[in-house]
């Protein structure tokens, strides 16, 4: 199968003529609040997690359940909105998960007990999960090769700068409007993000006629198909689900480690984790700046690499150091934060890249591949308790090591797959 040539009626973003670079703005600035709902959705509520833990009498692990249950619904969400995005265009199932998102974050500000404010969270991750899956089909849509990488980078740059922000925004707002006022704040972006995002692309849609005319006849099992043959694609697919629920399984536990084990305040707390996103950011520009004097692949292997370094000296630290206090954690923490922003737009790129007709496909097994792995790892930690660092700290290992056999095994110097 061969590559789609761009549309007449959408010029690539990195080549357009002068009559068409406000469109690109446009789907630029969408693409940017797309991505910003992610974070939003997973990051500004967890400051909240010891209050909604004393409203409801719960223990730790059943307020994680509210993390499990985000992922699995993104799990379920993407691989419904990647085909379909496939076929029949990307704006209009956007619109309509986006409206999903809306309505199950209504439930959860309103949620009168633990198991609804759970079941509410996986219809709210089902409505996000089209954003993220959706925001990576346009961009392959319009871009390939090391274009697809940089721009992937820094389109970064938005979620990073809202990771920075969102639990540092939430505690905030904790003091302010109470653990449920966090969910009509993301209620409102919902709304915005319909109104403004959703009428950009539906006037700007990237999956075109053209496009979808040359998917003819194609079924989605031979999508599958396609992408289960394709060696590169399942080793990126497998090694990203494992990077995630390694970052997840930290993540999850965050609040109750720095908090409670370590004493940090909410702010202080919110100031730690904030930091993440910032170096989430340097990372994925470092990525961009080796792919562009280098090679994707380069960057996949370095940062594979590097994660299971700082996975390993995270062990160390916490397990035979832990008097080193809060560094002892969030240095290593730190250090695995920056490979991961490295690592994940070139494994986007890596996995996007041969499938071009397919892009909403291969984004949704992506998606849910990192939903899934961590939906079942990262309520790990809690299981095991949260009284120390080490648990998570193993897990952490288990999981990097694992992708990075998977990434420097199955991601060949040279692709010999063909471009579709």
């Amino acid at each position: 199968m061969h590559q789609a040539q761009p549309s007449p009626a959408l010029a690539t973003p990195h080549n357009p003529p002068a009559g068409q670079r406000h469109r690109v703005l446009l789907i630029v600035a969408a693409l940017a609040m797309l991505q910003v709902i992610w974070p939003l959705t997973m990051d500004l509520y967890l400051p909240a997690f010891p209050a909604i833990r004393t409203e409801f009498g719960v223990p730790e692990s059943a307020v994680q359940l509210t993390l499990t249950a985000a992922f699995i619904g993104m799990g379920f969400g993407q691989l419904a909105s990647g085909p379909v995005s496939d076929a029949v265009g990307r704006a209009r199932p956007l619109a309509a998960m986006i409206v999903v998102y809306c309505v199950a974050t209504t439930s959860c500000a309103l949620a009168p007990s633990m198991e609804w404010l759970i079941a509410s969270r996986a219809f709210q991750g089902m409505g996000s999960a089209a954003c993220a899956v959706i925001a990576l089909a346009i961009v392959r849509d319009l871009y390939t090769g090391e274009k697809l990488l940089v721009f992937l980078a820094r389109l970064a740059i938005a979620s990073g700068v809202f990771v920075v922000i969102s639990p540092a925004l939430g505690a905030q707002l904790l003091e302010l409007v109470g653990w449920r006022g966090l969910f009509w704040v993301l209620l409102a972006y919902g709304l915005v993000l319909l109104c403004v995002a959703g009428v950009i692309l539906l006037r700007n849609e990237t999956n075109t006629p053209e496009r979808r005319l040359q998917r003819k006849g194609v079924r989605l099992r031979d999508d599958y198909r396609g992408l289960a043959a394709d060696r590169q694609f399942r080793s990126v697919a497998l090694a990203g689900g494992l990077l995630f629920s390694a970052m997840m399984s930290f993540m999850a536990g965050s609040a109750f480690l720095l908090q409670e084990v370590f004493g940090l305040s909410p702010t202080g707390y919110a100031l730690l984790f904030g930091a993440q996103g910032a170096l989430m950011v340097i990372g994925s520009q470092m990525g961009a700046f080796l792919a562009r004097r280098a090679s994707p692949v380069l960057v996949v292997r370095v940062g594979a690499i590097a994660l299971t370094a700082a996975a390993t000296l995270l062990l160390l630290s916490v397990g035979l150091a832990p008097q080193l206090g809060v560094w002892g954690l969030m240095g290593p923490i730190m250090g695995f934060t920056t490979s991961f922003g490295l690592l994940t737009p070139a494994l986007q790129a890596t996995a996007l890249e041969h499938h071009g007709l397919r892009a909403g496909t291969a984004a949704s097994v992506m998606g849910a591949s990192n939903m899934t792995g961590a939906a079942v790892i990262a309520p790990l930690t809690g299981a095991f308790g949260l009284a120390s660092p080490v648990p998570t700290a193993v897990v952490m290992l288990m999981c990097a090591a694992g992708a990075a056999v998977l990434l420097l095994t199955g991601v060949p110097n040279r692709s010999a797959t063909k471009a579709c």
